[in-house]
C-alpha cells in the first residue's frame, strides 16, 4: 500500500475513533474545563445583566437624560462596537487562540465599569457604553466558541453553559440594584468591575487550545499562529469568508431567529428597565430581583431544550420560543393595566393583603418568567445549530457572523423603540414593536418551510 493511501486510510481510521470515542464516552471533557467555560460565559453575560440595571437609571435619574430619541441612542449604542468587531474577533479565535483574545477582553471587563461615575456626561457615556458592549459581547462569543473548540460542539455542554450563566444573573442584578438603593451609584459600578476578576481566572483554567487547519479533523501538535500587528488588524477576507456562511439555509435561518430574539432582548434591557421604574414605580432592589427570578426562569427553559429538540424538531423548537418571546415583551405596557392589577389584588386578596404595587410585580415577575423560559429554550438549540453546521477552522468565524448580525437587531429595537416613544408614546411603542416582530417571524416560519434541507442537520443532532 502506497504512503498515500496509508496515509488516508490512516486519518480515515482516527477519525473513526474518535467519533467511537466521542459516542462512548459522551463527558470526556474534564470538569475543570467546564468549569472554566462556563465561568468565562457566566462573568461576561453577568456584567451586562448588572449594567441594564443600573445604567438606564444612571442615565435617566443621575445624568438627566429624558426619554426619547436621545436616552435610545445612549442605551441602544452598546453593541454598535460589536457589529464591526464580532467577526473580527471570531477570526483571531480562530488564528492567534481564544484563550489570548479572552485575556485582553478580561482586562477591559475589569475597568470599563468604573468609567461611568468617573466621566458623567453624554458623550463620554457613549463612549463607554461601546467598550462595554464590545466586552461582554466578545466575552460570551468565546464561551460558545470554547463549546465548540474543547466541547466538541455538543447540545448537553451547551445547554449547560445557557444554565450556569443564570447562575450570575439570579445574583448580580438584585445585589447590585440593592447596592445602588443603599450605597449609590459609585458602590453599584464597583461591584459589577469585580466580574472581571472572575472572568480572568476562567481564563487561566483552561487548558491549551490546539488550532486546526481548514477542513481537517482535530490537530493536537499544531501551533497557534504567533502575534503580530498584521494578525491583529481585521482583514476583508475575513469578513468575506464569514459572510460567505450565509449560503447555507441552516444558518441563514438561524441567524434571522438569532437577530429576531435580540430585538426583544435590548427592549428588555433598555426601555423595559424604564417603564418599570417610571410608570409602573418598582425601585432598583426590586427590578433586580425580577431579573433574577428571569434568570432562574431561563436556566430552566436552557435545560429543556435538550428533551425538546429530541422530540420536537429543532428549528421549530426554536422558532417557537422566540415568537413566544417576542410577544411576551411587547405586551409590556398591558401588565400594568388597573384591571389586570385588580384581578391579581383580588384573586390573592383572601389569603394576604397586598397593594397594587405588588400585585402588579408579581404579574411582571410572571410574564417575564414565561418569556425567560422561551429565551433559555432558543439560546443552545442555536449554538448547537451553527457549531454543528460549519467547519472545525469556522467556528469562531460562525459565532463571529452570528454575534455582528444579533449586533443589528440590537440597536434597531431601542433605537425604534426610543423613536416611537417621541412620536406616538412609549405604550403604543412597544404595540408597534409586537406587530412588526410578528410579521418577520411569521415569513421567517414560511422560508423554513421553503428550505427542507435544514432538517437534515436537525435529524443529526437528535440521532446524537
Amino acid at each position: 500500500m502506497s504512503s498515500h493511501y496509508q496515509t488516508r486510510y490512516s486519518n480515515a481510521a482516527n477519525m473513526k475513533n474518535t467519533q467511537t470515542t466521542d459516542q462512548t464516552n459522551p463527558d470526556d471533557v474534564s470538569l475543570k474545563t467546564q468549569l472554566a467555560v462556563y465561568g468565562i460565559g457566566t462573568f461576561s453575560t453577568t456584567t451586562h445583566f448588572m449594567l441594564l440595571v443600573i445604567v438606564p437609571i444612571w442615565a435617566r435619574v443621575n445624568m438627566g437624560i429624558p426619554e426619547g430619541f436621545t436616552l435610545g441612542i445612549v442605551l441602544g449604542c452598546r453593541p454598535l462596537l460589536s457589529l464591526f468587531l464580532s467577526i473580527h474577533a471570531g477570526t483571531l479565535m480562530d488564528t492567534i487562540g481564544t484563550k489570548r483574545v479572552l485575556y485582553f477582553i478580561g482586562l477591559m471587563i475589569l475597568t470599563t465599569p468604573f468609567m461611568y461615575p468617573l466621566l458623567p456626561f453624554i458623550s463620554a457615556l457613549i463612549v463607554i457604553q461601546l467598550l462595554s458592549g464590545v466586552c461582554d459581547s466578545i466575552g460570551w462569543m468565546g464561551a460558545q466558541t470554547l463549546i465548540g473548540q474543547v466541547m466538541h460542539g455538543r447540545t448537553k455542554y451547551a445547554a449547560r453553559l445557557g444554565a450556569v450563566i443564570r447562575s450570575g444573573h439570579v445574583i448580580g442584578p438584585p445585589a447590585v440594584g440593592a447596592v445602588w438603593d443603599f450605597a449609590g451609584p459609585v458602590a453599584a459600578f464597583s461591584l459589577v468591575g469585580l466580574s472581571g476578576v472572575g472572568f480572568l481566572i476562567s481564563v487561566m483554567m483552561l487548558p491549551a487550545i490546539s488550532a486546526r487547519p481548514a477542513g481537517s479533523a482535530e490537530n493536537p501538535e499544531t501551533p497557534r499562529a504567533p502575534i503580530n500587528l498584521k494578525s491583529l488588524l481585521p482583514r476583508p477576507s475575513d469578513y468575506i469568508a464569514s459572510f460567505k456562511l450565509l449560503a447555507s439555509p441552516t444558518i441563514a435561518i438561524v441567524i434571522l431567529l438569532g437577530m429576531m430574539v435580540h430585538i426583544g432582548n435590548n427592549i428588555q434591557s433598555t426601555f423595559y428597565i424604564v417603564w418599570l421604574e417610571k410608570y409602573v414605580g418598582i425601585p432598583a432592589t426590586l427590578i433586580g430581583f425580577l431579573i433574577s427570578f428571569s434568570s432562574i426562569a431561563a436556566a430552566g427553559g436552557s435545560l429543556a431544550a435538550t428533551p425538546l429538540r429530541r422530540r420536537f424538531p429543532a428549528f421549530w423548537v426554536l422558532w417557537t420560543s422566540v415568537f413566544a418571546a417576542l410577544i411576551l415583551i411587547s405586551i409590556t405596557p398591558l401588565l400594568g393595566k388597573v384591571a389586570i392589577v385588580a384581578g391579581i389584588t383580588g384573586i390573592l386578596g383572601w389569603a394576604i393583603e397586598i397593594s397594587p404595587l405588588i400585585a402588579a410585580y408579581i404579574v411582571f415577575c410572571f410574564v417575564s418568567g414565561l418569556r425567560s423560559v422561551s429565551n433559555g429554550i432558543h439560546q443552545p438549540i442555536v449554538i448547537t445549530l451553527m457549531l454543528r453546521t460549519v467547519g472545525p477552522n469556522e467556528k469562531g468565524k460562525a459565532i463571529g457572523l452570528r454575534g455582528t448580525m444579533n449586533r443589528v437587531t440590537s440597536m434597531i429595537g431601542p433605537f425604534l423603540l426610543g423613536a416611537l416613544a417621541g412620536m406616538v408614546g412609549l405604550e403604543y411603542g412597544f404595540y408597534i414593536i409586537g406587530i412588526l416582530s410578528s410579521v418577520v417571524m411569521l415569513w421567517l416560519a414560511w422560508l423554513m418551510l421553503r428550505h427542507p434541507e435544514i432538517h437534515d442537520i436537525q435529524d443529526r443532532i437528535k440521532e446524537e
